[in-house]
């Protein structure tokens, strides 16, 4: 029989990998989740199986995308691992992210990149134009609904956080 502990590891595992991380980082991700206090690289090796070269890239990218945090111990050299237990937190650092990599750049780019393409006079360049143009009012959405998202689910944390 299973222990509730593997069982919720299980669960948050197979959550990590419906958002398309790898297995190694989905399953680092699972362990933090579980375990109480920070764990370090030789840990995490020793916990999942993989090498510690590929673990450290793993922590690395995942750290890397704010998903996991690296702290010191006073008097030692080790890195210590842990994992951002507040779900709504996590969603609205993730919501943030998505904005400011992928919208934010597009809303700033577009505008030039639309205007050089009118002024191409390409045979392909009506269908350029219209791609771009689709893809910019795309963007205009999605920073209205990620700041919405945000907004509505700080409302909630705050809510929670209050009870």
């Amino acid at each position: 029989m299973k222990t509730a502990k593997k069982e919720f590891e299980n669960l948050v595992y197979q959550g990590m990998k419906s958002y398309g991380l790898d297995e190694l980082s989905s399953r680092l991700l699972a362990i933090l989740h579980s375990e109480p206090d920070p764990l370090t690289l030789e840990e995490l090796s020793t916990m999942t199986g993989y090498s510690f070269s590929a673990v450290s890239a793993a922590m690395k990218l995942l750290s890397g995308i704010n998903l996991v945090e690296k702290t010191k111990k006073a008097g030692s050299k080790k890195l210590y691992f842990s994992v951002q237990r507040d779900m709504l937190t996590m969603t609205i650092d993730a919501i943030k992210s998505k904005n400011e990599f992928m919208v934010s750049p597009a809303l700033k780019d577009l505008p030039a990149i639309i205007e050089r393409c009118k002024k191409n006079r390409a045979e392909d360049s009506e269908e350029m134009l219209k791609l771009i143009e689709d893809y910019y009012q795309q963007m205009i959405s999605l920073d209205l609904i990620f700041k919405n998202l945000v907004e509505f689910t700080e409302k909630i944390q705050n809510e929670v956080n209050e009870k």
